[in-house]
């Protein structure tokens, strides 16, 4: 039976792909997410371990329950990857309608102590290890090699953004403005960024994954093709928000339970308006401000008593024994600064009541220090230190609101500018190796 629409188009649908073999309208600018979401598609995959349903959470491509099979690769994101005219996009980790996490539900009505499930003897548990790994795993393998050879780049950009949200964005065009343009580096699509807003010097579907400061570089990679960036900067500026933690509810990982702030960046980034009934679970100023641009009910966490749904979330049952109806239920809690590259550069790093956060005095200047892990600490003594300046803007130096954001990136660019004056260095360089 074709399911309810959940997302409005912009315009009209221009472009279909398969999804699972089915066809699927969507526009362009649209992620193979919010086109699945728009035609009221939730489920994506299946857990590794239990097999238990998952689809998109947080939309930013943080958290890799939206992976799916895309044109014969495996584990994509679907919230990161455009809709292509007649890309086939299959779900991974499923076995049709047969759902495994149902039959073990069955037979162990009191949950599995997994650490302890046939142990002995030893020729059952491994029998037992046998079937564990068929059944975890992501996805199959490719069904064909990568197109073309493998590449090699090197930068040695004067500043390096990395991550090109709101922040970094702001701040690339207030240094090109100075006539300093930066290096920045993203790991989205450059379809999804506004177009006025693209910096003049993006890599775009390019990730960082690591910061090696004894080999004094930053690592990035793109997939298609597949590339290897190493990055040696003078300054690096690490704009890369915050990671939105789930809220502990019952049956929280239900496919379309989703993160609020994910949520109303795709609909901006998409141009889509929401057609579904959602309610918001969080609270405080920032769930306030979430709720009222989704149009959308807000209830505090502790009035949840549980997430109804089986196969999808269909509401959300109060500690009152009130049930709201709902299509979708949008996550609100504290965002957690994203710090961990900053951890991998050294940094000291400070917990903040909501996650970690890498010291930084107000201008955005990371404070120089031990290594992040105490256990380094007699090492870092002795390593020569980076040759490359700290920086970090926007919620991971602190800021929460569009204002304090806005007023983080004023102070960094101008300190960054003041450092570039009194440091000058010979005009950027890549090559290809």
């Amino acid at each position: 039976m074709p399911k309810a629409p959940l997302l409005a188009p912009p315009g009209p649908p221009t472009l279909t792909f398969r999804w699972d073999g089915a066809p699927v309208a969507a526009c362009p600018g649209d992620t193979v997410a919010s086109a699945l979401i728009a035609a009221g598609e939730l489920a994506t995959s299946r857990s590794a371990k239990y097999r238990r349903l998952r689809g998109p959470a947080c939309l930013h491509g943080g958290c890799g329950t939206c992976l799916v099979r895309v044109d014969g690769r495996p584990n994509q994101r679907a919230c990161l990857t455009p809709v292509r005219e007649d890309m086939v996009v299959e779900p991974q980790n499923t076995y049709g309608g047969l759902d495994p996490t149902a039959l073990v539900d069955q037979i162990f009505r009191r949950g599995i102590d997994h650490h302890h499930l046939v142990v002995y003897p030893r020729l059952a548990n491994q029998m037992m290890q046998g079937v564990a790994r068929e059944l975890a795993g992501f996805g199959e393998l490719p069904d064909a090699p990568p197109e073309g050879a493998a590449g090699l780049f090197d930068h040695v950009p004067e500043v390096l953004v990395i991550g090109a949200g709101r922040s970094g964005r702001a701040l690339a065009a207030a240094l090109a403005a100075a006539g300093r343009p930066p290096l920045v580096v993203e790991r989205r699509a450059a379809a999804a960024l506004p177009a006025a807003e693209r910096p003049a010097r993006l890599l775009a579907g390019v990730g960082v994954f690591a910061c090696y400061p004894q080999e004094r570089l930053w690592a990035a990679a793109s997939e298609h093709p597949p590339v290897l960036h190493r990055l040696r900067p003078r300054h690096v500026v690490l704009a890369v928000g915050a990671h939105e933690p789930t809220i502990p509810l019952a049956n929280n990982d239900l496919p379309g339970v989703v993160s609020a702030r994910g949520l109303a960046d795709m609909l901006e980034q998409t141009g889509r308006r929401l057609a579904a009934r959602v309610v918001v679970v969080g609270e405080g100023p920032r769930a306030e401000l979430l709720a009222a641009g989704l149009g959308a009910e807000r209830v505090a966490p502790a009035r949840v008593h549980k997430l109804l749904g089986a196969r999808r979330v269909k509401g959300v049952q109060l500690d009152d024994g009130k049930i709201l109806r709902c299509d979708l239920v949008a996550l609100a809690p504290d965002p957690a600064p994203a710090f961990e590259l900053a951890a991998q550069a050294g940094a000291p790093i400070r917990f903040t009541g909501a996650g970690f956060a890498p010291v930084c005095d107000p201008d955005g200047r990371i404070a120089a220090g031990p290594a992040a892990h105490p256990l380094e600490a007699a090492d870092a003594q002795t390593a020569p230190p980076p040759p490359w300046t700290l920086w970090a803007v926007g919620e991971l130096a602190g800021a929460t609101t569009p204002a304090e954001i806005q007023a983080s990136v004023d102070r960094c660019a101008a300190a960054l500018l003041r450092a570039l004056a009194e440091s000058p260095a010979p005009e950027d360089s890549h090559a290809r190796a």
